[in-house]
């Protein structure tokens, strides 16, 4: 089976100053080498951002060249009219109009952050982790008013949609701000690659750039289908004495009883698993000025789709998580955040659809046999049992320089041990912490 492409870039970015007329024009660039089918190439990469009044236009402009000076072509076809339309969309790093928080905003294209209200479903969501692999067409839209607010968002057009999520809040129940959220991924495998559009993924498809056929048992490079494969399973014993034969013309012989064929790869086309949930959050200001707000919520989120027993196999429904007490402040640059978190049931993670979403959508597994196994992160739920704790995350802008940023999740209860095969007491507990060069220093944006 053909190893899908793995691209591995290893950058630095660049700003660029601009003047006169293209003073307005926000500039980036990516400087360094990758990794492309086993051979190193060097890039040189633009994104300049255009301004068009409200509008702007974010452009991808990338050149890849080996140590001969050779262009790979690939993301620069001009052969035909439909490689000329390709190439000319993946210049188009997303375009906007607005900007997040304004009475209208829109960004179709790549979306590197995604937030749904207090984040206890969508927080930090990214359609742009494989990129430029793979490039995904998005769409992030907010509607803003004194009275309500809605926000949507889509990860990928190119899937026919197949994440999905939206927020509706308003302040006229109650005089406090009440949001509903609810999140779709109407399957999940879509995320896996399909590149000649058969429905078998590239991951499990035997002939990856072959719609006709999909298997082969024997890895001898011929379908299981094919007429012309005499041995299915390889093992040295003709399967059926037929006329496919040279100089054989009497009755069909069944030579080999016990052929072992390899399984049927998923189908996208008809094998789906889908995961839904809803929230509902609420919450009240306690102070508000200029510089300094401060303000308290609760939110509870329930996740609808099904989960392993770790033990059994056997199928379980979602659980939900609930966040009884929140704070949210912001004391001039910093920005703080501290949630009291439950999980009373198990079955359930918060931020589920998060920055690393795209990437544990689907998981491949191989087995003994050599056969490839797709397991879903809704899969692996099912892990998690009943647990209490707490979230705080700080982001801070330290002068018109660097934007730093840490939070912390910690929380305990039941978490499914492989080594006692049993659930066991244990700490959950995720770090991170990021850094930002909001200024160039010695011409280096981000390192």
């Amino acid at each position: 089976m053909r190893i899908p492409r793995n691209i591995f870039l290893i950058f630095a970015f660049v700003s660029i100053s601009t003047t006169s007329v293209f003073s307005q024009i926000k500039n980036q660039g990516a400087i360094g080498s990758v990794t492309i089918d086993g051979k190193v190439w060097n890039q040189i990469a633009m994104r300049p951002v255009i301004p068009f009044g409200k509008w702007g236009v974010a452009l991808d402009l990338v050149f890849y060249f080996d140590a001969e000076g050779n262009i790979h072509s690939d993301e620069w076809d001009f052969s035909s009219g439909n490689a000329i339309k390709n190439t000319l969309i993946d210049k188009i790093y997303y375009i906007r109009y607005g900007f997040p928080g304004s009475p209208t905003y829109a960004k179709i294209g790549a979306l590197d952050h995604v937030d749904l209200g207090y984040g206890i479903l969508v927080s930090g969501y990214a359609n742009n982790m494989l990129y430029p692999q793979d490039r995904k067409i998005g769409l992030s839209f907010e509607k803003n008013s004194k009275s309500s607010n809605i926000e949507i968002f889509i990860n990928d057009f190119k899937e026919n949609i197949g994440l999905i999520g939206g927020r509706y809040k308003t302040k006229k129940l109650l005089g406090l701000p009440i949001g509903f959220s609810i999140v779709s991924d109407r399957n999940q495998f879509l995320g896996l690659k399909d590149s000649d559009g058969d429905g078998r993924p590239n991951a499990v498809d035997d002939f990856p750039n072959n719609d006709t056929w999909w298997v082969d048992t024997d890895g001898d490079g011929i379908a299981d289908n094919d007429p012309g494969e005499l041995d299915i399973d390889g093992d040295g014993i003709t399967d059926t004495l037929d006329s496919r034969i040279p100089g054989y013309t009497g009755e069909t012989v069944i030579l080999d009883n016990d052929i072992l064929r390899k399984g049927e790869p998923i189908n996208l086309s008809k094998d789906k698993d889908k995961i839904m949930a809803f929230a509902i959050d609420i919450g009240y200001p306690l102070l508000k000025r200029e510089k300094i707000s401060l303000s308290i919520y609760a939110q509870m989120a329930q996740m609808i789709g099904n989960t392993a027993d770790p033990a059994s196999e056997n199928l379980l429904t979602l659980g939900r998580g609930l966040v009884p007490f929140g704070l949210s402040s912001a004391f001039g640059p910093a920005r703080f955040n501290f949630e009291y978190r439950i999980i009373p049931d198990g079955r359930f993670e918060f931020n589920y659809w998060n920055r690393l979403y795209e990437i544990e959508r689907v998981s491949l597994t191989k087995t003994s046999n050599n056969q490839i196994n797709l397991k879903t992160k809704e899969s692996r739920l099912g892990r998690f049992g009943e647990q209490k704790g707490y979230f705080t995350r700080l982001r801070l802008n330290m002068g018109s320089l660097i934007e730093a940023g840490a939070s912390y999740h910690d929380m305990l209860g039941d978490i499914w041990s492989l080594s006692d095969q049993s659930y066991v007491q244990k700490k959950n507990q995720t770090f991170l912490a990021s850094l930002r060069l909001k200024k160039s220093i010695s011409r280096i944006k981000y390192a």
